[in-house]
């Protein structure tokens, strides 16, 4: 996937910012409480997931609801995941 090495924490929370951005659209920024029900992980996986995923500069983070975005490039690399399960 070009290089981009993820965990299955940071693939599942890609999948399921994914999800929102097809759903809602690019302006789609979930709050980061409640991810955890939506991608299946645990809190603290959600929390890593959003650390490694934003140092990537795959997502943007506000601190204020706190919530997450994909980025361009976030997207891209969302788009070639395999689907759950197929990997």
């Amino acid at each position: 996937m070009d290089g981009v090495n993820l965990s299955e924490g940071e693939r599942k929370l890609l999948r399921c910012l994914l999800a929102f951005y097809r759903e809602i659209g690019p302006g789609a920024a979930p709050a980061v409480k409640g991810l955890d029900d939506e991608t299946g992980l645990e809190r603290w996986e959600v929390s890593e997931a959003v650390a490694g995923l934003r140092a990537k500069g795959l997502i943007e983070y506000w601190e204020l609801q706190p919530s997450v975005r994909l980025t361009p490039e976030g997207l891209r690399v969302a788009l070639r995941l395999p689907e759950e399960g197929g990997e």
